[in-house]
């Protein structure tokens, strides 16, 4: 894989977490996470991690800790996702998200 590739990877993992991070952060998504139980600041709070995650993700020497932050947050949502439900396209892009943050965690090993 091409380091282009994989920054193209990169690339389109971060806009996910973006947008992810900023529907949580701005309560666009706060009716779903009361539904499944969850505090708003918990809400606020994964938001936060997102970022965080994302800054390690881009942070040389510290993306292998960013990708594992994110692969943690994205088994959280599976999770609630699986327990509560939800739909299947939901869980799919959930899923399909993982895949990604791994299959960059591992081609950016040998880059």
């Amino acid at each position: 894989m091409t380091i282009i590739m994989i920054m193209m990877l990169k690339l389109l993992i971060s806009l996910i977490f973006v947008g992810t991070s900023v529907l949580k952060l701005t309560g666009k998504v706060a009716l779903d996470w009361e539904r499944w139980g969850y505090p708003g600041q918990f809400m606020y709070a994964t938001g936060i991690a997102e970022l965080v995650g994302l800054a390690l993700f881009w942070w040389p020497g510290l993306e292998i800790l960013g990708a594992a932050s994110l692969g943690l947050v994205l088994l959280g949502a599976l999770a609630t996702l699986g327990r509560h439900r939800e739909r299947m396209s939901h869980i799919a892009f959930t899923a399909l998200t993982l895949l990604l943050v791994l299959v960059q965690s591992y081609v950016s090993r040998g880059a």
